[in-house]
């Protein structure tokens, strides 16, 4: 799925970054989508072949940085339901 050397990274809220890192995933935590101009120079540095990111987390982002996202090839991003939206459907 990645080259050698390369780490998948996960991007979004502290809880999420957590539960990504235990897996050995390079977080970074950006609470909001607002802030992740803040945090896009370190996930360049790290130039990992996947990201993740929260579904909703990943929709707050403006739409033209979403759409160029969304198309990336490197790195790929995979959004993934948000895990209040898991227990709430329970």
């Amino acid at each position: 799925m990645t080259e050698e050397g390369q780490v998948p990274a996960v991007v979004g809220r502290q809880i999420f970054v957590d539960l990504w890192s235990l897996l050995g995933f390079a977080s970074l935590v950006c609470e909001t989508p607002a802030e992740f101009p803040a945090v896009s120079g370190k996930l360049e540095a790290l130039d990992p072949a996947l990201v993740v990111a929260e579904k909703r987390w990943f929709d707050g982002l403006h739409d033209s940085l979403k759409r160029r996202l969304k198309d990336s090839r490197s790195p790929v991003w995979l959004t993934l339901p948000d895990a209040a939206d898991e227990t709430e459907e329970k």
